[in-house]
């Protein structure tokens, strides 16, 4: 676990973790029916179990995720999981926090994390009025493509490499 300040406030960073089930389902019912929306393009009412199961089935290698934990628990979470040869990504950040680079720091770590394995691009599904997502994955690459498919928009991001940028054990 590694510690980082964002905005004046502390957050801890850590993969997720099979036992983190009900640190998600708290962290559902931090989230506006609108943020759950745009991360599931679904209304979902509550976290069914089948749901959050999925949600914690991670096996670190095809799929990932990374939380940020703040003093009221999870505050962020973005993940991405293996489809043949695409790597679909997500990210979610509570209301409170939006706005404050979370995403940001969640995405570029995730980024680095895949890179070590081998991935060489992510693949983001979004709504075409979702500006922070749009941002979120222009910023990861400048070579990334967005294109409006099936009414949705579809981005292909490359993962270019860092130098210099080495994240602690764990994360």
């Amino acid at each position: 676990m590694t510690s980082t300040v964002l905005g004046g406030r502390r957050l801890w960073l850590r993969l997720l973790e099979p036992n983190d089930a009900n640190l998600l389902r708290r962290f559902f019912w931090r989230l506006s029916s609108e943020s759950v929306y745009r991360r599931f393009l679904s209304p979902i009412k509550a976290p069914s179990n089948a749901l959050v199961e999925r949600l914690v089935d991670i096996d670190h290698c095809n799929r990932e995720a990374l939380i940020a934990l703040g003093e009221r628990g999870i505050v962020g979470v973005a993940r991405y999981g293996t489809v043949g040869a695409t790597h679909d990504i997500a990210v979610v950040v509570a209301d409170d926090w939006q706005g404050r680079g979370v995403g940001a720091l969640l995405l570029r770590r995730l980024a680095h994390i895949a890179r070590a394995r081998g991935i060489t691009s992510f693949h983001a599904t979004m709504l075409g009025d979702n500006r922070r997502a749009q941002s979120l994955v222009l910023g990861l690459s400048p070579k990334t493509k967005i294109r409006f498919e099936a009414g949705y928009l579809e981005a292909d991001i490359p993962l270019r490499a860092q130098h210099g940028s080495e994240l602690p054990a764990g994360v």
